[in-house]
């Protein structure tokens, strides 16, 4: 019988380099990708009000602004429409992006009535896939810069003390707000705690599918690990 080892050698010497290569030029793209976004491309919108009742006001760009970024540093990008779900009122759309084999995935949601409601969603899952990638990331940061400072060991919004049953919103209304957004996310970098995947363990869902409800539940939830962690990293204290 003959032997194959020779074959097999030569086989993994010559995909040796494409990998190699493959990784170098990935790395390249997403250098290209994490570029500063053109101030002329830069949008503005309202997002929410502060304390004082002044509407603070976040940067964003275009869902075409981001694929044409895309083109231009990533040609062999591609998209697709992984689930489009109905949530009362809502429609929410995941979409997947692929950049050389990995691929990143993004949440959008708009009104379920209207067409334009569903190209909203689509085109926001986009852009927060894109994210992922480095897209427009410092814009995301800046967003959630304005949101107000996040007292750890505060109390959250009030909730009923009966455990959530469906933690997902039901109505645009119900939907998290992007406060209670912006506590998750600051609760998560201070404590290290990974938001996406402990809300998926606690109520079998994205962050972004919470009501308000479920969402004040999650903030507890994160204020009551990072308490814990930050318990267990004190010194003990000898008795005297």
């Amino acid at each position: 019988m003959r032997s194959n080892k020779l074959h097999e050698t030569e086989t993994t010497a010559d995909e040796t380099p494409a990998l190699t290569t493959n990784v170098v030029d990935f790395s390249s793209t997403l250098r290209e990708l994490r570029q500063s976004v053109d101030p002329l491309m830069v949008r503005q919108r309202a997002a929410h009000r502060d304390n004082l009742g002044n509407t603070r006001m976040v940067d964003y760009v275009e869902w075409h602004t981001v694929a044409d970024i895309l083109d231009e540093h990533a040609a062999n990008w591609e998209h697709t429409v992984k689930d489009i779900r109905q949530i009362g009122d809502i429609v929410a759309v995941t979409v997947a992006i692929t950049i050389d084999g990995v691929t990143r995935e993004g949440i959008g949601t708009g009104r379920s009535g209207s067409e334009t409601g569903i190209k909203k969603a689509e085109h926001d899952a986009l852009k927060r896939a894109a994210v992922k990638f480095g897209v427009a990331r410092e814009l995301y940061k800046r967003e959630f810069e304005t949101l107000e400072p996040v007292d750890a060991f505060a109390p959250a919004e009030p909730t009923d003390a009966r455990p959530v049953s469906d933690p997902i919103a039901r109505s645009l209304g119900d939907m998290v707000t992007a406060k209670q957004l912006g506590m998750i996310r600051a609760i998560s970098r201070e404590g290290g705690l990974d938001a996406a995947a402990e809300c998926f363990a606690k109520f079998g869902c994205t962050v972004d599918e919470l009501s308000k409800r479920a969402a004040s539940e999650m903030i507890d939830h994160l204020q009551g690990l990072q308490r814990g962690s930050q318990a267990a990293a004190m010194p003990m204290r000898r008795a005297g």
